[in-house]
């Protein structure tokens, strides 16, 4: 556990690395950061949501594309679990935040059709972060084995996928959980106020 605690800090400490580093980079994230913040229409807690997606992806870039140093060749394994466990578990734990927070951003915003059926905006929902999560994992994939600052493996595509589903479904069930305590409560509090007349 300790180890993984230590390769988090070791993320954190090379973004902040490469964006001392690259401040064009940095300054285009913080201008698309002060974009999502103004944007109109949306809640203020998913403009928050959205800019922390925004930072996290920016940490992901750059602690595994930017911070690395080069190999003489490309290198790439389509093998499935070829890597070590600690490795796959590192990974799924990569994506995890990922998948918390795309399932926490509502969609339903004003620019956007309102839903009717609560059930297909859930599974449309869902379609959309998992998409968006499998993309981004491909793309840093795609630019380690391009740059030749990684090896590009099916391993770290699976994992981080599995990640960011695991992380999905964590906040799902929470919100589930929390309706239904929530409509438990309004239930009582109805059928007190209904006793009282």
């Amino acid at each position: 556990m300790e180890s993984l605690i230590e390769d988090v800090f070791i993320y954190i400490n090379e973004a902040i690395r490469c964006a001392m580093e690259d401040p064009a980079a940095t300054l285009l994230v913080l201008m698309l950061l002060i974009l999502v913040l103004i944007t109109p229409g949306r809640k203020a807690a998913d403009r928050v949501l959205m800019a922390l997606v925004i930072c996290y992806i920016y940490l992901i870039l750059t602690s595994n594309v930017l911070a690395r140093s080069a190999f003489d060749e490309r290198k790439f394994s389509f093998e499935l679990f070829s890597s070590a466990r600690r490795e796959m578990v590192e990974n799924i734990l990569l994506f995890t935040p990922l998948g918390m927070l795309m399932c926490a951003i509502d969609l339903k915003t004003k620019p956007i059709t309102p839903w009717k059926n609560e059930k297909l905006y859930l599974f449309v929902r869902f379609l959309i972060s998992m998409t968006f999560a499998i993309l981004f994992t491909c793309v840093i994939e795609g630019l380690q084995f391009h740059l030749l600052v990684g090896v590009f493996t099916v391993d770290d595509i699976f994992c981080n996928t599995m990640g960011a589903l695991c992380g999905y479904c964590f906040i799902f069930v929470i919100v589930l959980i929390v309706k239904k305590l929530r409509s438990q409560k309004d239930n009582t509090q109805k059928v007190q106020s209904d006793g009282q007349q």
